[in-house]
């Protein structure tokens, strides 16, 4: 190699290194192009992890989705009720969240269209209205996934040793069911003694006794839809909420609705951070792209002076 080309070649390589050195001197007046890459990059780390806690909260929102009720009451921290279901003795016979399970929401809508049907009875012969609880839509849907598979009342569940009083029945929708069992208002005021549980004719009124009693103050409902003859409609009564939360129809409706939009809200929530993510690394592409330029203008300029 000729003494003027080396010395050209080891001028080169102090400017690269001496550029390279000055760089990263603590305290370097940084040019505008290396403040916009330092704050892309920032971006784009924040950004990740807002990309994965997104999904993260899609996929648990996926999962709970798909087990319908039990999802709901996981989302709305009610214990009580998914251990109604996890205890359930023929928890077997749940098919959570398919179409036409008592589990599945649509059917969590038309047992609260049931429940406001009989509370529109009770109403109107001046009665009080019965408010939900979590734990008692549980129980009610476990009673009717087991009682469309037996055809049987499924006597599952008691509150604090007490038996539970239970409307069960096969009909084509939920106004037709408590036109049903409220038809037998007629016989029990024909037969007032009828209205007792030690009565032997009890069965001729005991719906319309159950959906009507005073003692009676909160409720569950739930229908099973899957494909047979008519839909087997179950609602529950007790006389206290057992120190739980309840609900009107209206509330009750209005939970299943903000939960309902939960999938669509979290998949929204990954598109947005996905869509920004994208974007950021366009930025922080730029901004590399012109440092790399402008480090290069430096390089060569310090190897032209050398």
């Amino acid at each position: 190699m000729k003494k003027g080309h080396f010395k050209k070649l080891l001028a080169s390589i102090s400017a690269a290194v001496l550029l390279v050195c000055v760089l990263l001197v603590p305290g370097f007046a940084k040019t505008d192009a290396e403040k916009e890459l330092e704050a892309a990059n920032a971006q784009v780390i924040a950004l990740e992890q807002k990309v994965a806690d997104c999904q993260a909260a899609y996929n648990t929102a996926q999962t709970q989705s798909r087990r319908g009720s039990y999802g709901f009451f996981q989302w709305a921290g009610s214990e009580s009720a998914m251990k109604a279901l996890d205890d359930a003795k023929y928890k077997n016979l749940i098919a959570y969240g398919t179409a036409g399970d008592a589990t599945s929401i649509d059917n969590m809508v038309t047992a609260v269209e049931l429940i406001e049907k009989v509370n529109e009875k009770r109403k109107a012969d001046g009665l009080k209205e019965l408010v939900i609880t979590d734990t008692m839509m549980a129980m009610a849907q476990a009673d009717a996934d087991a009682y469309y598979d037996l055809n049987t009342t499924p006597k599952q569940f008691t509150v604090n040793g007490a038996k539970i009083a239970e409307n069960l029945g096969t009909f084509a929708d939920a106004g037709k069911t408590v036109d049903n069992w409220y038809a037998e208002k007629k016989v029990a005021d024909e037969h007032p003694d009828y209205m007792s549980y030690s009565s032997p004719n009890w069965s001729q009124v005991g719906h319309y006794f159950n959906m009507s009693s005073k003692k009676f103050t909160v409720t569950g409902a739930a229908a099973n839809s899957r494909p047979r003859a008519g839909i087997k409609f179950c609602q529950v009564y007790f006389s206290s909420a057992n120190g739980e939360k309840t609900y009107t129809t209206a509330e009750y409706r209005q939970r299943i609705a903000e939960y309902r939009v939960l999938l669509d809200d979290r998949k929204e929530d990954l598109d947005e951070a996905k869509a920004a993510l994208q974007e950021a690394k366009v930025r922080q592409a730029t901004a590399q792209r012109i440092v790399n330029a402008e480090q290069q203008a430096a390089a060569t300029t310090t190897t032209t002076q050398a």
